[in-house]
């Protein structure tokens, strides 16, 4: 953990480098973002994680410009490139067109980075052409950020939204998100710079504070929790009907299971990964709420409906598109190929969902998503093979209800630039049905 009054040595900066490095073939070669952040901890002597994260965190945010600029300088394409030079390529420009450290001292500190690696050594003076041209170059001077967005996605953005929402979702990811946490009823902290939205969620101004030490963290007072990720079960309390039993299905992390928790409801909480169930039971035990939840193994479409709910909520796996602000490694990691897995995935677990929603309960159905195929296509190939469910009427919470328009179905759309005055949001397509 980084303290900020640390001054932070050449040689530091240097290890926090090479180590950015190492963690970006690990993410190219598809370990997660987090998975990396989370192996921090552990090294062996002190890096300046920050910075590690910065760097990890701006080169992915900013892969497809830096990609097309560094075009200009190369002989071949960088695609066609060793991995281990692509990678090194794309972190030094990063860091020297980006950030505010004295470039020509940023481009000389990975020269010598270079000179000093066995497979990168033969590429020192390439990589020292390179990074003198790139000095020259501003944020100004760089192609248009809709190339942060793959191919692929950009496509499917212009068809869902058009090209100036796609646009506008471009220059959105483009900036660090802020922290938003969601307060426990009952609790006070003295929470940080920020601001209010509602009486639960408190948005941090400091997009790079350590939650950790914020008063109230051990005692699990708070949990971080995108604005948007918490507003399925609001909605759902905002009906005012009375909730006494729930179904978590896909519950890790656990950020809605502890909602859940914090609204006075019993919940079982499913999950197939026993790693990520590992991660929401630590998530329990911090908040004192691990006697409250019931905790399963299973995969949604194999769990027995031996038992009913007031209320059902299925948090779907999707490409998770309306996250890539904060997870901006999944711009890289997942492609049009696997969208119609994970749809025929979410129909799957829908069909299987309904089975456990009492008459007149509630079968809750949200995905991080910012497509119409994993959201509005997928509830209305639901609602045609299912008529016993309808759309239930929604509420919006006084903080959102300037912001954003109910969908004519009934259901909830966020895009990433609603609320942007006040630092965006995740984007989500959520909706109720009832059965009838």
């Amino acid at each position: 953990m980084d303290n900020k009054n640390d001054v932070i040595t050449p040689r530091q900066r240097d290890d926090a480098r090479r180590l950015a490095l190492e963690f970006f073939r690990a993410i190219h070669d598809g370990d997660s973002l987090d998975d990396c952040i989370s192996r921090l901890s552990s090294q062996p002597k002190f890096v300046p994680t920050g910075l590690v994260r910065h760097l990890l965190m701006g080169a992915l945010r900013h892969q497809g410009q830096l990609e097309r600029v560094l075009k200009r300088h190369l002989t071949k394409p960088l695609h066609k490139t060793p991995n281990d030079i692509r990678d090194i390529l794309l972190l030094s420009a990063y860091e020297v067109i980006f950030t505010t450290a004295p470039k020509a001292s940023v481009a000389h500190a990975w020269v010598e980075i270079a000179k000093n690696s066995a497979k990168l050594k033969r590429i020192s003076n390439l990589l020292n052409a390179i990074l003198r041209k790139l000095v020259e170059e501003s944020e100004a001077s760089l192609p248009s950020k809709i190339y942060n967005l793959p191919f692929w996605l950009r496509k499917r953005l212009i068809a869902d939204w058009g090209q100036k929402r796609m646009e506008q979702v471009a220059e959105v990811i483009s900036v660090p998100p802020p922290i938003d946490l969601y307060i426990r009823q009952g609790t006070n902290i003295d929470v940080p710079d920020g601001i209010w939205f509602g009486n639960k969620h408190w948005r941090c101004e400091d997009a790079g504070l350590d939650i950790r030490q914020i008063e109230g963290f051990d005692d699990g007072k708070f949990w971080v929790q995108n604005i948007a990720a918490s507003l399925p079960l609001e909605l759902v309390e905002l009906l005012g009907h009375d909730v006494k039993s729930a179904l978590d299905l896909c519950a890790a992390p656990g950020g809605k299971t502890m909602q859940m928790v914090d609204m006075g409801w019993d919940v079982t909480a499913v999950d197939v990964s026993s790693r990520r169930l590992q991660r929401l039971s630590e998530n329990l035990v911090r908040c004192h709420m691990d006697e409250s939840v019931e905790l399963v193994r299973s995969d949604v479409r194999r769990y027995p409906a031996e038992k009913t709910f007031d209320v059902v909520l299925l948090d779907a796996p999707c490409t998770a598109t309306g996250t890539i602000r904060r997870h901006p490694d999944l711009l890289w990691q997942k492609g049009e190929e696997t969208l119609d897995e994970l749809t025929l995935l979410q129909a799957e677990m829908l069909k299987h969902a309904r089975h456990f929603v009492k008459k007149d309960g509630l079968l809750v159905y949200a995905v991080c998503s910012l497509l119409k195929d994993e959201g509005e296509r997928q509830i209305e190939q639901f609602l045609s093979q299912f008529p016993q469910f309808c759309m239930e009427s929604i509420v919006l919470p006084e903080w959102l209800n300037t912001h954003v328009e109910i969908l004519n179905t009934g259901s909830l759309r966020i895009l990433p630039d609603h609320l942007m005055e006040k630092g965006g949001m995740d984007g989500f397509y959520m909706a109720i049905l009832r059965h009838g």
